[in-house]
């Protein structure tokens, strides 16, 4: 009987012992991977969602990730800006008129074209712009603006912000003439001061596309000019989607990066709007440097269509940082057809370890990996033609073997440690 007792008892202990051991293990991972990041000094959030990546790398598949986190912010209301003549927000521009009445241009336009539409001198008694050889049908009003030191500006009132525009491009030139010549239009409405800048990918030939590289190269040009352009609000921006209502403010929050492409068509389709993933911060994000800065830009490792937004996103979260949207009613886009883009088919490895290499790929490490080759200046465009792999080395990331290494040695250590659990507990089994 005492023996029975005995052998029920080591039982009890070994399974006490086993639970013990493995819920402090389950602690000290989870203490690990959600302890608080201190951003660097920087304040923390408490609109950021509460969920959360691991403070390395994620353990779980990317795609279940990303459909079931929020980067959106919680109970965040935008600024409301008092009507000040002086600092003149969007939403008191007396040339809103909700819907936006994009135009379609024939597929013969130039940029030469839309250079004289928008420099030609109108009667002050003409509201609408004239008809044109290119396109039909326009009825965009002649808003009274100016064009000096590299900026449009309406006349009569100073806007609150200083905006530039980025556009990405990689073979899309049909895309890019009719982004122009729909956006001058948008941006006057709301009373902008405003620059479009288009980065575009030449080189090397045949590569596939690189956004991440083209809008760390686009800011970088930026701030190396800031003293002449003074630039305060950043637009990044899909060429191929144009907005569809003016109440769908280009204006920067002053905490929080802004997402405004909630709901997609794409043109003629019969298939109405498309409404993406919550996680998605694609198609146009408006932000300050310092909000770019915080995360080091985009990756400069995504090379094809996929992953850099995402990329982009984690590392909002990582550095505490949530976005805030429109409403669906104002955030919606017609999007311009064009061909596919080649896929990324590495980009949910890469998605893995995006946190492990935030501080050492992106904005900061763009100096030598790209050139400007061209720069055309007009008062509608400043286009700048990248060389996106100018220290030649397409596809070999010169610390891209180094994540890996992270990588591989993170999972050796994790297998490591559950063998000395492992081994542990069976020690501790058999010398009873």
């Amino acid at each position: 009987m005492r023996k029975i007792h005995c052998c029920r008892f080591s039982i009890l202990f070994r399974i006490l012992l086993i639970s013990f051991i493995i819920l402090t293990t389950f602690t000290f991972i989870k203490q690990e991977i959600f302890k608080p990041n201190n951003c660097h000094g920087l304040e923390q959030d408490s609109s950021v969602p509460s969920s959360s990546i691991p403070s390395r790398y994620l353990l779980i598949p990317y795609r279940e990730f990303a459909y079931r986190t929020s980067i959106s912010c919680n109970a965040y209301k935008f600024d409301e800006p008092n009507k000040d003549l002086s600092r003149l927000h969007p939403k008191y521009s007396q040339y809103l008129r909700g819907e936006f009445p994009y135009v379609i241009p024939y597929t013969n336009i130039t940029y030469e074209d839309v250079e004289n539409f928008y420099k030609r001198k109108l009667n002050k008694n003409q509201r609408a712009m004239r008809q044109i050889s290119f396109a039909s049908n326009i009825q965009f009003e002649n808003i009274p603006y100016k064009y000096e030191n590299g900026m449009w500006s309406p006349i009569g009132v100073t806007s609150a912000q200083r905006t530039v525009i980025l556009v990405p491009l990689q073979g899309r030139d049909y895309n890019a003439k009719a982004f122009l010549l729909n956006m001058h239009a948008f941006a006057r409405r709301q009373l902008l001061t405003y620059l479009i800048v288009i980065i575009e990918q030449v080189y090397p030939i045949n590569s596939r596309f690189n956004k991440g590289r083209l809008y760390n190269a686009g800011i970088r040009y930026i701030q190396e000019n800031q003293e002449k352009l003074n630039i305060t609000c950043f637009i990044l921006h899909d060429v191929d989607l144009i907005p569809e209502n003016d109440g769908n403010f280009y204006s920067c929050d002053s905490k929080h990066p802004k997402h405004t492409t909630l709901r997609i068509r794409k043109l003629n389709s019969t298939r109405g709007y498309s409404r993406f993933y919550e996680f998605l911060i694609g198609g146009a994000l408006v932000l300050t440097f310092d909000m770019y800065r915080r995360v080091n830009g985009f990756s400069n490792l995504f090379w094809g269509w996929g992953g850099e937004d995402d990329d982009l996103a984690l590392r909002f979260i990582q550095r505490r940082m949530c976005v805030v949207r429109p409403s669906s009613d104002l955030a919606h886009y017609i999007a311009l057809p064009h061909p596919s883009g080649q896929s990324n088919n590495a980009r949910f490895k890469l998605l893995t370890w995006s946190t492990v290499r935030l501080d050492t790929d992106g904005y900061n490490q763009i100096g030598s990996m790209t050139r400007i080759v061209h720069i055309i200046s007009t008062s509608t465009v400043l286009h700048l033609k990248i060389d996106v792999d100018a220290n030649h080395l397409y596809y070999k990331s010169a610390s891209i073997g180094n994540f890996q290494l992270i990588y591989k040695k993170t999972y050796a250590d994790l297998t490591t440690t559950r063998e000395l659990v492992t081994r542990s507990v069976t020690k501790k089994s058999t010398s009873m």
